[in-house]
């Protein structure tokens, strides 16, 4: 029986993808603790495998994250390496749903390693990460649904933004979204991991399925045929080619425009390709300026039109374009000068990276590096001078305490993988400080409150116990 169930999960999961998976969960059986691709994180007797309905309505092993009730690890796998190449994309997912309670984090995340072992992934704001993680809880909207989790690896050239990563509905329906990371130059391998973080109900599940690491190169199945699984798609229309042209350049930017794509039931996005190497999946624009390029540099460009079932259009028109020569200054070299003075004010209109080569998107300056200067202001609209108003909702102690206890960390307050994630906003830090600081005073008040309460009533009981 066992047997059979495995042909049958390997069997439905090759049909009509042009692509291998990376990871063979075809080695997944029922029974408890790891497998082979998967070892297991946590205990055995928290890592079960058992046979139940798929996000598909269909049996299949499904594994299944039980925790013991002691927080910490509670189930899941980081498989085993697997071989990438830094100048390649590669896209992870899994399914996953909660039983039970909201309590417990689903963490989806990889490893990235040099051949020595050494961690090289690197984040959206351009450190090297040695705990990647995708998504740290709270994607799941509702309990014992099912959801799909997607995410990228980028190959170490990427230059666009890092937010491609996505989690979906049963429906297809965008609910979250997360991170994502790119490979260095000498990354080689890397892991997928899935698992249940800080489970202290023993009562509740994490329920994991189908996990992927597909090369994104347009023989990947797509968002679409993933959610709908093996069962096929009922949109099987590919939008029309595009045309692409380009609109300009500079030393270190080209911006580019197309048009004319169609689908039969809508365009929903586009992927755009740098010398046959994916640049950036955008959503339904018109128009993209590539960044972080060299100067006096021949570059080739192609798009393809998506569509919402994930259905791809054949290449548009290759588009070569040469970047304006160094002007050596910085400014006044041209047509593709950004630069302009006012006043003896002189203004940038675009974004600045300092000692690396991209920005993250979002920002418009980023320093790889120590700044030092004598002042810093940061503009702020809301501080929180709003917790002494009488409508404010000041938590109970018992409340902050029950937080502590389950996130590890104050509310509202970034807990320390976000930190070493995504660093930290000083307005917004400092703006939080301040609301903890005068949340405090109020609980000092309270107290007072109480002391003197309770000095009363001591002196009235003291005076009734005096003789007469």
């Amino acid at each position: 029986m066992k047997k059979l169930i495995v042909f049958f999960t390997a069997l439905s999961c090759s049909i009509g993808f042009g692509q291998t998976n990376l990871l063979d969960d075809s080695t997944w059986s029922i029974g408890t603790g790891s497998v082979a691709g998967f070892p297991k994180y946590g205990t055995d007797a928290e890592s079960v495998r058992s046979l139940g309905l798929d996000p598909f309505g269909d049996q299949s092993v499904l594994w299944r994250c039980i925790t013991e009730g002691t927080g910490g690890s509670s189930g899941g796998w980081f498989s085993d390496a697997f071989t990438i190449d830094h100048t390649k994309t590669y896209r992870l997912t899994v399914w996953m749903k909660k039983l039970n309670s909201p309590d417990g984090s689903e963490v989806f995340g990889t490893y990235i390693y040099d051949s020595s072992g050494n961690h090289t992934a690197i984040a959206s704001n351009g450190s090297t990460s040695s705990n990647p993680i995708f998504n740290g809880g709270d994607a799941i909207q509702s309990l014992n649904t099912w959801y799909l989790f997607v995410s990228y690896i980028h190959h170490s050239g990427y230059s666009g933004a890092m937010d491609q990563g996505k989690v979906y509905d049963v429906n297809g329906n965008i609910v979250s979204n997360i991170d994502d990371f790119k490979s260095s130059s000498n990354s080689v391998s890397a892991k997928h991991r899935a698992y249940y973080w800080q489970g202290f109900n023993s009562v509740d599940e994490l329920i994991l399925f189908k996990p992927t690491v597909y090369e994104v190169n347009g023989q990947e199945p797509s968002i679409q045929e993933l959610l709908n699984g093996p069962n096929g798609n009922s949109d099987s229309q590919s939008p029309t080619t595009p045309t692409l042209s380009s609109t300009g350049q500079s030393e270190t930017t080209i911006d580019l425009s197309w048009s004319g794509a169609t689908d039969n039931v809508g365009v929903t996005g586009y992927k755009m390709y740098k010398d046959n190497i994916l640049e950036t999946t955008l959503g339904n624009v018109s128009s993209y300026q590539v960044v972080g390029l060299s100067a006096s540099t021949t570059y080739q460009f192609k798009i393809r039109a998506l569509d919402a079932a994930g259905n791809e259009s054949g290449d548009s028109n290759i588009v070569s374009v040469t970047t304006d020569p160094s002007s050596g200054s910085g400014g006044n070299s041209g047509s593709g000068s950004v630069w302009s003075e006012d006043n003896a004010v002189a203004s940038y209109t675009g974004s600045v990276a300092v000692g690396r080569s991209s920005v993250p998107s979002g920002y418009k300056m980023a320093v790889e590096g120590k700044i030092r200067t004598r002042e810093v202001r940061v503009d702020q609209d809301n501080w929180p001078d709003y917790v002494f108003r009488d409508d404010y909702e000041l938590p109970s102690l018992e409340e902050i305490q029950k937080h502590i206890t389950e996130k590890g960390h104050l509310p509202n307050i970034p807990s320390a993988t976000e930190v070493e994630e995504m660093g930290v906003e000083l307005g917004e830090m400092n703006k939080l400080l301040l609301e903890k600081i005068e949340e405090l005073t109020l609980y000092i008040l309270e107290l007072k409150k109480e002391n003197d309460a309770f000095k009363i009533r001591l002196e009235e009981l003291e005076s009734k116990e005096q003789p007469k």
